[in-house]
């Protein structure tokens, strides 16, 4: 019940002994990166085509936990602003502000998502309803996703017509090869962890997963491959794997590149902005760690 009369709350925004708490730290390793690993980092974490665009938050972000005692959501709405602010994400107040980012923690993930699915539909506006049954019948340990919009290069929201499946965009500057004339944005995001998966983490790791799933569109699994340390591998890790007790250098400098790169530029011109900004944190973290 908590959670849909949270989501309810925010539905016409959208369409109009227990863990410690949270550490005021919020970055612990750092390693020296290669061009090539930053490149393979940033890139397996913007899985886009090269003409596409990144979508991120243009609004204020509101987060809102369900699924924990009250006490423990509290617990990760604060550490989610402080990772969001570090980020220098925009966020909303914290008093009275509407939610619009959202971290389920469910006993059954698959039910919980159906369940939103039937009561908040516009949540799932843009899936078919095989995409829906895609996303939570698959075997990963969380699914999240985006409630998108358009905005125009001006930052104003794209016009759509009574029941058309299209925007259309006015805006006074004009696109050119590098750089639309719009850029994706989110109205809301919503990630569903399952709880057994979560068994055995603080509440500092579930709250810096959640802002990783919910602040960027992001695949976990993609970023195994790359071999660099992130805080998107906690869920369901096996109990011998060392794990990141924290948000890490790599994982604070993708949220920094993302929210302070203009992504109305193509994602191959925006990546290589954000890799700049993904390779001087990481050189910092390493600095600091001598």
């Amino acid at each position: 019940m908590l959670v849909i009369a949270g989501l309810a709350l925010a539905l016409a925004a959208i369409d109009a002994p227990p863990p410690p708490p949270p550490e005021a730290d919020i970055i612990v390793e750092g390693v020296r990166p290669s061009p090539k690993k930053v490149r393979d980092f940033v890139r397996a974490l913007t899985s886009v085509p090269s003409y596409g665009q990144i979508g991120r938050f243009h609004g204020q972000v509101c987060p809102m936990a369900m699924g924990l005692d009250q006490a423990q959501n509290e617990r990760i709405v604060e550490r989610m602003r402080l990772v969001a602010a570090a980020a220098k994400v925009p966020l909303a107040p914290a008093a009275k502000c509407v939610p619009n980012t959202f971290v389920i923690v469910a006993p059954d993930k698959a039910a919980a998502i159906r369940e939103l699915n039937h009561r908040f539909p516009a949540y799932f506006a843009a899936m078919s309803d095989r995409e829906i049954g895609k996303l939570a019948d698959a075997p990963e340990p969380a699914a999240a996703w985006q409630v998108m919009s358009l905005l125009t290069a001006d930052g104003l929201e794209a016009a759509k017509a009574v029941g058309a499946d299209y925007r259309t965009v006015r805006a006074a500057n004009t696109p050119s090869r590098i750089k639309a004339a719009s850029k994706p944005t989110f109205k809301a995001t919503v990630v569903v962890i399952d709880v057994k998966s979560a068994a055995g983490l603080t509440l500092t790791q579930l709250a810096d997963y959640a802002a990783m799933r919910t602040l960027a569109d992001i695949e976990p699994a993609r970023i195994a491959k790359v071999g660099v340390p992130s805080i998107l591998g906690v869920l369901g890790a096996p109990n011998d794997k060392p794990l990141p007790v924290t948000l890490t250098h790599w994982d604070l400098g993708f949220l920094k590149s993302l929210y302070a790169t203009d992504n109305s530029y193509l994602a191959t011109y925006q990546r290589g902005d954000m890799e700049r900004v993904v390779k001087k944190e990481a050189e910092q973290a390493t600095n600091d760690r001598r």
